[in-house]
């Protein structure tokens, strides 16, 4: 090769290498503007332009990546989404013949997510309870399938009754626990805090519940 020629290749592929990175550094600045806004005004007063003064770049730049407000916090819950299924399916790998395991470990990682990353957990509790965002079919089948699992671990063992549905696990791992978590957090009766100790209450209350018929 013109030596020539090597040294221009070299030095387009470093600039296209520090493009991409710079693009990548202000895809994670306006995904952590865009839950900080959203924290701090709600989703239905946040704008793209917030967002995008929140995250220092120009409202025109962000539009280029997403088609508006809906693409991007749809973005962010269904990488979360993708996220939570993943660690379900490893902590089942991990405890393949315990529900109660998979369900304190779960809990204990809630309780880790809200405490170290505190923004992200504000963010994703306000889209919980907000019916304009849900999840594609194919991430929804998924989680079904893997509640599905963890319900036949607990029939086997004793530790869910047959007749719970998967709609009553699914709300308990995920609604019941969340909001509890923030309950705590924001509650002056709660001091703000939350301990070891919440975990093993959560777990129990949530295996009495899946214990007994409907």
């Amino acid at each position: 090769m013109n030596e020539c020629l090597f040294i221009y290749l070299h030095k387009l592929k470093k600039q296209t290498n520090m493009a991409r990175k710079i693009d990548e550094d202000k895809l994670v600045r306006i995904k952590n503007a865009t839950m900080k806004t959203i924290v701090d005004y709600g989703i239905e007063k946040t704008t793209i332009a917030m967002i995008a003064k929140n995250a220092n770049v120009s409202g025109g730049y962000l539009y280029r990546l997403y088609s508006g407000k809906q693409a991007l916090i749809e973005e962010l819950y269904y990488d979360k989404v993708v996220a939570l299924n993943n660690e379900l399916e490893f902590l089942i790998g991990l405890n393949p013949t315990s529900a109660s395991s998979i369900i304190e470990a779960f809990i204990q990682n809630r309780i880790v997510f809200a405490l170290n990353e505190a923004e992200a957990s504000k963010f994703y509790y306000q889209l919980l309870h907000n019916n304009n965002f849900n999840v594609n079919d194919d991430l929804k089948n998924r989680n079904i399938a893997l509640i599905e699992i963890i319900k036949n671990i607990g029939v086997k063992t004793g530790e869910i009754h047959k007749n719970v549905s998967i709609l009553q696990i699914h709300f308990h791992l995920f609604m019941y626990v969340v909001d509890y978590i923030h309950f705590n957090l924001k509650n002056a009766f709660a001091n703000g805090t939350i301990a070891d100790s919440d975990v093993q209450y959560l777990t129990q209350n949530i295996l009495n519940i899946l214990k007994k018929p409907n």
